[in-house]
């Protein structure tokens, strides 16, 4: 064979491999595609959605794993021409369909906002994204994030036996799933929603844990547990989602975020170690004359059925997720964010979500349960 006609022929090759690598991105995107508009249209029959009866599917963006793969499509929808909600799909099948949803904005709008428009987006699942500009990462929060780091501690995290147990099971319960979805369209739709009122949406404020257990100590202070408040709590104050930390005047009383700031040891970056949640709320508790209420419970994961207990029993919790490690800690304070729980629903074909609030707006946002690496909760179970 000539030099030429072998150039030829590799050059046929490389095309029918970049024809094929293309053919499979546009079948998952068709098949994204299709999940979600589905689910819009069965969604849009209950009170709560009804707004996106006929939406259309605005811009769409692709999110990456931590090794650069496609892994999920974030939907845009929109009425009328203007914004209604986002939804996001996994690109994948060894992960549930639906992953996340609310009428709220989108973590892209959000990391917008702080100035962020990024070249490339990682989701690594339980609402935590990464942001790449120009050979850098960041947080929602534009807070810078090490990358290399991050990845690292999940390649790690693939070898944990544990981590591998539940993400087999994941898949097992992702694929009837998708099967449901990709069978009839005449299915008939079911959906059930257990939420708890009551619980004040914050904005994120001198960190997401400090923030998150703001919500659940002012649902109780709304309560018989007065002393929780503060004359000048948090929420009379200016959303801030610049990064802000100790933003009271010094000659002002201290807001309920910024103590549980400072007794978690929360940084200045607004990071938090997971174990120190319960410890900071405990101690807010201790001062104002309560018994210690908070707990953590991190090892084996939290179960549906102890979720549903909690919010059925009317009691918000913290849900902190993590991506690496193995329950034992963290080398590094990034990769990890966390959300008020408020309820959880579940859909058709057994889809089973999480209500929370995600201290980026008030609306509420949907979870698809077990989508994460880790996660702890911390319950708050007044003790009178």
């Amino acid at each position: 064979m000539t030099i030429a006609k072998k150039i030829i022929s590799l050059f046929l090759v490389l095309v029918m491999v970049v024809s094929t690598s293309m053919s499979v991105i546009a079948n998952e995107a068709n098949q994204s595609t299709k999940v979600v508009i589905k689910f819009i249209q069965k969604i849009s029959e209950i009170e709560e959605f009804k707004e996106w009866d006929k939406a259309e599917i605005g811009k769409i963006s692709e999110l990456h794993d931590f090794n650069g793969e496609l892994n999920a499509y974030l939907f845009e929808l929109t009425k009328n021409g203007n914004y209604s909600g986002y939804v996001v799909v996994s690109a994948k099948k060894t992960n549930y369909p639906i992953l996340e949803f609310s009428r709220g904005k989108s973590p892209i709008m959000v990391a917008k906002e702080a100035g962020i428009h990024a070249d490339k987006v990682y989701y690594l699942g339980g609402t935590i994204y990464i942001f790449k500009k120009e050979k850098r990462y960041y947080d929602l929060f534009g807070r810078e994030v090490d990358f290399n780091a991050l990845q690292s501690e999940l390649k790690k995290a693939l070898s944990d036996e544990k981590i591998k147990k539940e993400f087999e099971n994941r898949t097992l319960e992702a694929e009837k799933i998708w099967k449901a979805y990709e069978g009839s369209a005449n299915q008939k739709f079911s959906y059930y929603e257990r939420r708890i009122y009551g619980v004040p949406a914050f904005y994120w404020d001198d960190g997401c844990a400090p923030t998150a257990a703001a919500m659940v100590l002012e649902y109780w202070g709304y309560r018989e547990y007065v002393n929780i408040n503060l004359p000048d709590s948090w929420y009379f104050e200016p959303s801030d989602l610049s990064g802000n930390s100790f933003d009271d005047p010094v000659n002002e009383h201290r807001d309920l975020t910024e103590e549980l700031h400072i007794e978690m040891g929360t940084d200045n970056s607004g990071a938090t170690w997971w174990y120190l949640i319960d410890d900071g709320i405990n101690n807010v508790l201790n001062k104002r004359g309560y018994s210690s209420w908070a707990s953590n419970r991190w090892l084996p994961q939290p179960s549906w059925s102890e979720i549903t207990g909690e919010i059925n029993q009317s009691r918000p919790f913290v849900l902190s997720m993590w991506n690496g490690g193995n329950g034992s800690g963290w080398t590094i304070p990034y990769g990890n964010h966390a959300v008020t729980v408020i309820g959880y629903a579940i859909g058709t074909n057994n889809e089973k979500f999480l209500l929370l609030y995600d201290t980026w707006d008030t609306n509420v946002h949907y979870l698809a349960f077990g989508n994460w690496w880790f996660v702890s909760a911390t319950w708050v179970r007044p003790v009178v």
